[in-house]
């Protein structure tokens, strides 16, 4: 066995043992009593968490050479590391999950930006590459492509090293991040956008939608090739949370060719935050509701004030969480 190998197997090891220890199966319940709408406390989940700041931590330095091992070892370090320190509500399961391996080119169109470098968090000015009609164009089908050969032999190798320790399942995607806004404001400057919301609405409306028929070519195109995955687990779904939940059906073993109509979708418009509830459903919320009719469930909103906006929501099909700024009038978005 490599010296890669034994170094997963005895944090797999490591891991279990501190799993076992854990009421997994009463948080996994928080969560699902919580995605019905049942009434019980609130489950805390921390993620997005800042790892390059723990970089002074011997527990989290990498010690695999090979590349997509090391990136196994990542994830067994971090749990082990949130277990002992930071283990909130969050679920823990003695499984290691193998990734179909999915190339995707998105859609083609790189952004240009100026950076201001300031350590782990940079400032990025973004210059606009789509400014005319024809720019839309530049956004290209997306390619997508799945190596099942490649898959089998990762599947493989991770079910000899593991053998004895824990599970190996297979998994494709667990939904995609569905934010027309996050990716045209690289492409369209912050400011140059926002007036064109109001000097050249046919314009945006004409980029916006073009964004929306690719991501529903590319939800298709993943659907024919067999890639979506179950998100009714311990996948943070949406803005935050897992997606344990009753009305979804449970994950497949393997967990592969799930119908998009049993899984959680989701949708936001942070650079929205400060536009009018009409113009945020003009811009934006009408053509991503294209996308999110796929879904079974729905989660919209991430760091964005909707407290104002609560109305336009109702028209989201299977809206079942809503996610929003802390700054936000918790009092009025509650009661309505």
């Amino acid at each position: 066995m490599s010296k890669d190998q034994e170094i997963l197997r005895e944090l797999a090891i490591q891991r279990k043992n501190l799993i076992e220890g854990m009421d997994n199966a009463v948080r996994a319940k928080l969560w699902r009593d919580i995605n019905d709408l049942k009434v019980t406390r609130s489950p805390v989940c921390i993620y997005q968490v800042p790892w390059s700041e723990f970089s002074d931590r011997e527990e989290l330095t990498l010690q695999c050479d090979d590349w997509f091992l090391k990136s196994i070892e990542e994830k067994l370090r971090r749990d082990i590391y949130q277990i002992e320190h930071f283990p909130g509500d969050m679920v823990f399961l003695n499984v290691i999950e193998c990734p179909a391996v999915v190339y995707d080119s998105n859609f083609g169109l790189a952004n240009r930006e100026e950076i201001i470098r300031s350590g782990h968090i940079n400032s990025h000015h973004f210059l606009p590459v789509i400014n005319e009609p024809e720019d839309i164009f530049k956004m290209k089908e997306a390619v997508v492509i799945y190596n099942k050969e490649e898959t089998n032999r990762r599947l493989e190798l991770l079910g000899n090293i593991f053998s004895g320790i824990c599970q190996v399942k297979l998994v494709g995607k667990k939904g995609l991040w569905f934010t027309p806004w996050d990716y045209l404001i690289y492409r369209t400057g912050v400011t140059q956008s926002m007036m064109d919301l109001i000097e050249r609405p046919d314009f945006v409306n004409s980029y916006v939608s073009r964004y929306v028929d690719l991501s529903i070519n590319r939800l298709e195109r993943y659907r024919e090739l067999g890639i979506w995955s179950s998100n009714n687990d311990n996948t943070i779904v949406g803005s935050g949370g897992y997606g344990y939940v009753s009305d979804l059906g449970e994950p497949p073993d393997p967990n592969m060719d799930v119908p998009t109509q049993q899984l959680w979708g989701c949708g936001n418009a942070q650079m929205f935050s400060e536009v009018s509830p009409d113009m945020h459903w003009e811009f934006s919320l009408r053509h991503e509701i294209r996308w999110l009719q796929n879904f079974g469930l729905n989660y919209y909103g991430c760091c964005e004030q909707l407290h104002m906006k609560i109305g336009i929501l109702d028209r989201i099909p299977r809206l079942r969480k809503v996610s929003m700024s802390p700054w936000a009038n918790l009092d009025v978005a509650r009661e309505r």
